[in-house]
């Protein structure tokens, strides 16, 4: 089964085949979208309003904050492939960042690991950028869906005090990308790179050939 096609598989599963009826690719809604990312969420304790934060702007906006020059881009990949180690437990290759499988985060170790060519890899992270149209606007909804009924005391420490702080930072700062919160970097010690589902797919398919 191709990646982009288990992706999609993955993520009606995760998000509820009524949820997603309505939904063709691409033009997903903001209530979906964050109640995606609150299904995906919720398991991991460590995870706060900072990873919801950048979730919802890697889903929403892609990975083009993060491809500087193609020089740059390979300078960072070469010395973070270099310190990887092996796979955490349960670390999944690739992790879909919404329900119609669009934008996803490709795992650098269980790539690594596998096998994976990281001139691939690049390759896939610069055209990735260059293709997808971020949509800032389907970011602050999805955004501010998810903090939509959010408690004065919640799982993950997702309280609407802390929402609305983090919320008003990021208004006044024009939305910025956000990095880990430090539970949650400390814990899971994120490394990957955003992708489309379509460069996924060519990426780590078997027999996908040169690209």
């Amino acid at each position: 089964m191709a990646i982009r096609t288990l992706l999609v598989v993955i993520s009606v599963q995760a998000a509820g085949a009524g949820a997603l009826a309505a939904q063709a690719p691409g033009q997903i809604s903001p209530e979906v979208l964050a109640g995606f990312t609150r299904t995906a969420l919720l398991p991991e304790p460590a995870a706060g309003l900072e990873d919801a934060y950048k979730w919802l702007f890697q889903a929403a906006r892609g990975g083009e904050h993060a491809a500087p020059s193609e020089t740059a881009a390979w300078a960072w990949l070469e010395t973070e492939w270099d310190g990887l180690g092996p796979p955490l437990p349960g670390e999944a290759l690739v992790v879909p960042l919404r329900p119609d499988g669009a934008v996803v985060r490709l795992n650098l170790r269980p790539f690594k690991a596998a096998g994976g060519d990281p001139k691939a890899l690049l390759e896939a992270f610069l055209s990735s950028a260059r293709s997808f149209a971020p949509d800032p606007g389907l970011f602050v909804a999805s955004w501010r869906a998810f903090g939509r009924g959010l408690a004065a005391g919640g799982a993950n420490e997702w309280t609407s005090v802390a929402f609305e702080e983090l919320d008003r930072a990021s208004e006044k700062a024009g939305w910025p990308a956000r990095h880990h919160g430090r539970a949650y970097a400390e814990a899971r010690k994120p490394a990957y790179r955003v992708l489309t589902g379509e460069e996924a797919d060519r990426l780590v398919r078997p027999g996908a050939g040169p690209r």
